[in-house]
């Protein structure tokens, strides 16, 4: 079953408030998950409130890093828009038990694609969505390039136009899958956040890395910070050791000499990580137990609890 968060949800307050106006059925960004019936009557409440043409795409555009709940610290978290979305699609497998969505690679193009139930029952909802995916990877990724297709599975319904403004590229509509067609090149496109307005929340992954033991060596630095980079996928030690040109045995040698396991590297990092992940409340336990790299919620709720003798998020007192 698709889920909207209440912080994807505010994108709807943020829409509203930009053409003074205030969302009289909001979400609070803290909130539980929406199901996906929910989520179309909230986005046909807010349009209603101020329609138009392909208010889809409005709202879309409107999409900042703190509606992306765990997507917006993938984003953080990682190098190209190759390894962003291959984490996306790991993203999806975890909470959802199956990947909707489908990574195409060929010699001159890539593409991504959703099934049918991703916005074939609601117009509105397909504009919304593939606008807000667009542009929270055009900011993130600036050289990504133009678009060379999109496919739809709306009909043109007199808004023709407006897809094509909308995207810039060709539309084919009445398609059986959502897909979006860049040029090969455009995996290898930099995540470049620079210019982006960060919270403290978003900078977790440095707060987690400056509270490294001050006597750590170089290498245990690196691993570390290669721990993060792989930590929702589990922080596998072949992929870390592949992050730093060496063997799995090679790494766990020189850890050894070192004076530490990559074991206890993984634990203190997650344990470290988890609290600055707590401290954002618009991440549901789920969603931090995710990207800490746990493969089941009470994974992370039992290491929570030998770590602090106390839930997470529990009341002191």
């Amino acid at each position: 079953m698709i889920v909207i968060t209440g912080a994807f949800a505010g994108i709807l307050d943020d829409w509203l408030a930009s053409l003074g106006q205030t969302n009289r059925a909001a979400v609070p960004r803290s909130s539980s998950a929406l199901s996906l019936e929910q989520w179309t009557a909230q986005v046909h409440a807010a349009i209603a409130q101020s329609p138009g043409p392909a208010r889809g795409f409005d709202i879309g555009r409107h999409v900042q890093l703190q509606h992306a709940g765990p997507l917006g610290y993938l984003l953080v978290n990682t190098q190209t828009l190759g390894e962003f979305l291959d984490t996306y699609l790991l993203l999806e497998k975890w909470f959802y038990g199956q990947s909707w969505a489908q990574l195409s690679r060929e010699p001159q193009q890539v593409s991504i694609a959703w099934d049918g139930r991703f916005g074939r029952y609601d117009r509105v909802l397909e504009q919304l969505h593939i606008m807000a995916l667009l542009t929270v990877l055009c900011s993130a990724c600036p050289t990504v390039g133009a678009l060379l297709r999109v496919e739809v599975t709306s009909a043109a319904e007199g808004e023709a136009a407006a897809y094509r403004a909308a995207f810039g590229c060709p539309v084919q509509f009445n398609q059986p899958v959502l897909r979006l067609v860049f040029a090969a090149e455009a995996l290898q496109a930099p995540i470049d956040l620079s210019h982006a307005t960060l919270s403290p929340a978003w900078r977790s992954r440095q707060r987690t890395l400056r509270e490294a033991v001050p006597s750590a060596t170089e290498l245990i630095r690196a691993v570390e910070d290669a721990i993060l980079h792989t930590l929702p996928a589990g922080a596998p030690v072949a992929a870390v050791a592949a992050r730093l040109h060496l063997s799995p045995r090679t790494l766990q040698r020189r850890l050894t000499e070192s004076g530490c396991s990559y074991r206890q590297l993984l634990e203190a990092i997650r344990q470290r990580h988890a609290q600055h992940l707590l401290d954002d409340p618009s991440l549901s336990l789920k969603e931090v137990a995710f990207l800490l790299g746990y493969a089941e919620q009470s994974a992370f709720n039992h290491a929570f609890q030998r770590w602090h003798n106390a839930a997470p998020r529990q009341p002191a007192g």
